[in-house]
């Protein structure tokens, strides 16, 4: 690749030293790819999960130096070639299927390229821990708290039950004879969950010198703050039982954790010590002779990103000019009355063109129904978001999930029930597919995969959201017949989105 451009007449007269080049493809990269890389920065400012962000950089760059007396000679650039390659085509993937998470990692995998092409293959070599660290600029992590929340109301359960202590859960709340607790959000312990992993692997870094030690302590940290964050949990609500709810409840329910994760800290730290190898003698300082100009290098690596941000823009992202319906037909189901939407319940679906709800009524059973109808997928009007669900976290609070087997527009698949609570203990079951043209999606990442291949191919289908929920006594069983009762029922898809194309 640097070949292509070595012939350039002025490439041989200004010479660019390995740092200069790779500031210019980490600024070119910022720059080109600008929406990706202040997505990031504003997470790192506004987010209290991920303020740590910012300092992810400065400690990989303390890390380097920590144990390399110099840089390697910069020789074969083509490994940083290929990974910048890798990130462009990523970065491109990410963008087409509006998955930040993907667009981020892809940024940062750029960078550590640039670092292959400016210092060489041997640098990758040398300083691959650093550069993985890199990794945790990305925020990510939002996915797995649902499953922490799970660990951590089963843990507090198990613990309870163990000291003979009367307790029940639905989801994640928790009932014991003082009262009710929810696992909520910011009880999964996902903020302790990356402050440890992120501590232990500089800790890691600093204290071992092989990749299985090192990797080992990771897997340790990981598996610990979870268990401990689900102890913690455990004791404020043994606490908060035991005091009859005088204790654990309110500023001190907070004084208390954070008094247990700063033990645990130490704790996880000491565990590490305990088994640290001795420091390696530094090697001694050595001069490298400059290499080749790096300015050829530099113009083929940001061509590349720049050739990426171009293809975006003039096909990704090329603008669609297509008129919502006048309004969204409802989905027929023969055999069940339509009737006003319920107004108890209504999905969150602030980003959506257009929206219809209602109740469906047949014997026995009821059924709400709401619809989101998008033009195209774009920023700010993105089908799958966390804004478009079937809860708003005002009125009704997501509590646990489950998966049933419905049938449902020709297929029958196991799909996820969301579980809802709202006061008086009222309860929903709720089912959520998405549509992309004419095709329907029960899982979301197979959605946006099907997003990045039209849009990657300059098409952007119109699509869209249907939930479907059902009210439930004791049992979320009682509202999985319901909604099978009346998913059996519905017309084909291709009937209403034939109706909406007529409006």
């Amino acid at each position: 690749m640097a070949a292509i451009v070595t012939d350039m007449p002025f490439a041989s007269r200004l010479a660019v030293t390995p740092m200069v080049c790779f500031g210019a493809i980490v600024a070119a990269a910022v720059a080109l790819w600008a929406p990706t890389a202040l997505d990031m920065a504003t997470l790192w400012a506004m987010s209290s999960s991920y303020h740590y962000g910012i300092f992810v950089a400065p400690i990989a760059v303390w890390m380097v130096a920590a144990k390399s007396a110099h840089a390697p000679a910069p020789t074969n650039r083509l490994p940083g070639f290929f990974i910048i390659a890798i990130g462009a085509a990523l970065w491109l993937l990410g963008r087409a299927g509006g998955v930040a998470l993907v667009e981020q990692f892809a940024l940062v995998t750029t960078i550590i390229g640039g670092v292959g092409v400016a210092f060489g293959g041997g640098a990758l070599r040398a300083w691959a821990y650093p550069l993985a660290f890199l990794y945790f600029m990305v925020p990510f992590g939002e996915a797995i708290v649902p499953g922490l929340q799970t660990i951590t109301a089963q843990i507090i359960v198990a613990l309870l039950g163990a000291l003979s202590m009367p307790v029940t859960i639905d989801g994640y709340l928790i009932q014991t004879p003082a009262g009710a607790f929810e696992v909520a959000e910011a009880c999964a312990g996902f903020r302790f969950l990356i402050s440890a992993t992120m501590i232990a692997a500089v800790f890691a870094y600093v204290a071992f010198q092989s990749w299985r030690k090192r990797i080992g302590f990771l897997l340790f940290a990981i598996a610990f703050a979870i268990l401990a964050n689900g102890v913690r949990a455990f004791l404020l609500v043994l606490i908060a039982t035991l005091t009859d709810m005088q204790w654990a409840v309110g500023p001190d329910h907070l004084l208390i954790g954070w008094m247990f994760y700063a033990l645990l800290f130490v704790v996880l730290i000491a565990a590490g010590r305990r088994y640290a190898d001795k420091a390696a003698p530094q090697p001694s300082a050595q001069a490298h002779p400059a290499g080749a100009n790096a300015m050829p290098a530099m113009l083929a690596a940001i061509a590349i990103i720049a050739g990426a941000a171009i293809y975006a823009n003039a096909v990704v992202e090329r603008p669609v000019h297509k008129a919502a319906p006048v309004s969204l037909s409802l989905l027929n189901a023969p055999g069940w009355r339509i009737l006003p939407p319920a107004q108890n319940w209504r999905a969150e679906l602030q980003q959506a063109d257009r929206t219809a709800g209602a109740t469906y009524v047949s014997g026995d059973n009821t059924v709400y129904l709401s619809l989101g109808y998008f033009t195209h997928d774009r920023k700010g009007g993105e089908i799958i978001n966390y804004k478009n669900r079937a809860w708003s976290g005002a009125y009704w609070r997501h509590i646990g999930v489950r998966d049933a087997v419905i049938y449902l527009f020709g297929t029958s698949k196991t799909r996820r029930i969301d579980i809802l609570a709202a006061p008086e203990r009222r309860r929903l079951a709720a089912v959520t597919v998405y549509w992309l043209g004419d095709e329907i999606f029960v899982e979301p990442w197979r959605m946006k995969i099907a997003q990045a291949k039209a849009k990657l191919t300059g098409r952007n289908p119109s699509g869209g959201l249907i939930i479907i929920a059902a009210s439930y006594n004791r049992d979320p069983a009682e509202a999985v017949a319901a909604l099978r009762n009346f998913t059996g029922d519905l017309e084909p898809l291709s009937a209403w989105l034939s109706r909406i194309d007529r409006q």
